[in-house]
């Protein structure tokens, strides 16, 4: 039986990482832009390098912090763009409670993002070597950074496009709908829900399609957290655990979705 959903469902605001990785490995985006955000997701960081020897990890120290790995990671995406599709070489992992759909058969890759909720896969596609990097909030203010080196790692499984991933969503919507509707009435009532809290933070240059995608991701978003944090608002405990785990398993494959479709348009265009 999986474990029951709690306040944590929702991933890591670390999450974009992947488009900030793409947009600077096969876009115009100055690195700078990525390291600044990757800096600036927490005032301290801690980094663990472990797994097996990887090209991309190559002389890492964790001492150096999470910025000192990115070289590698955009490296290793550069030499693999036009030989094999994009999400062979980036995607977002997701695991919520239950759902490994997004995860490789690779136990330690699969334990890493339990852990964490989700994760980023670089993989090379020509050596099959790849880095997972998963990040946790440990306190506030501190995120600690697990880079694992994977020495045979196979391709994940592909998400659906970004149309499919809307009408997934618009659709696990209606099926909540009278959650959703007595969870926002209370809590507009009390003045407590803040969309903005919830907005996403993403490299410019993604295509408009993308940024509409996630936009309606992040109000999914804030309607779980705030569900969750109610659990004596809407149906019934025992209705509306899985109308919950639904929303959480649609949201976390539609950020799949975004990721993979903008690995390939920013692929095409490098």
């Amino acid at each position: 039986m999986s474990r029951p959903l709690t306040r944590s469902a929702a991933l890591s605001p670390a999450w974009p990482l992947p488009l900030f990785l793409l947009r600077t490995a096969w876009g115009d985006q100055p690195f700078d832009e990525l390291t600044g955000y990757v800096s600036g997701l927490a005032g301290s960081h801690l980094v663990e390098v472990t797994g097996e020897p990887v090209r991309m990890l190559d002389g890492i120290s964790p001492a150096s912090g999470p910025t000192a790995l990115l070289p590698g990671l955009v490296t290793g995406l550069r030499r693999s763009v036009g030989s094999h599709p994009a999400p062979e070489s980036l995607a977002l992992l997701t695991a919520a409670p239950g759902d490994s759909s997004s995860l490789p058969a690779v136990p330690s890759l699969r334990s890493d993002v339990a852990e964490a909720g989700w994760g980023v896969l670089v993989r090379d596609p020509a050596s099959r070597q790849a880095v997972v990097l998963t990040c946790v909030h440990p306190h506030p203010d501190v995120l600690r950074w697990r880079a694992r080196g994977i020495a045979d790692c196979p391709v994940p499984p592909q998400p659906d496009g970004p149309s499919a991933a809307l009408f997934a969503l618009g659709q696990a919507v209606v099926e909540a709908a009278e959650l959703i509707e007595r969870t926002t009435t209370r809590v507009g009532q009390a003045g407590d829900l803040d969309l903005d809290s919830h907005v996403t933070r993403l490299p410019a240059g993604l295509p408009s399609r993308l940024i509409e995608l996630v936009d309606r991701i992040d109000r999914v978003e804030a309607i779980i957290t705030v569900a969750l944090a109610q659990p004596d608002v809407g149906v019934d405990p025992a209705a509306r655990e899985p109308i919950l785990r639904r929303l959480v398993a649609v949201k976390d494959a539609a950020r799949r979705a975004a990721v993979a479709a903008a690995g390939d348009a920013a692929s095409r265009g490098a």
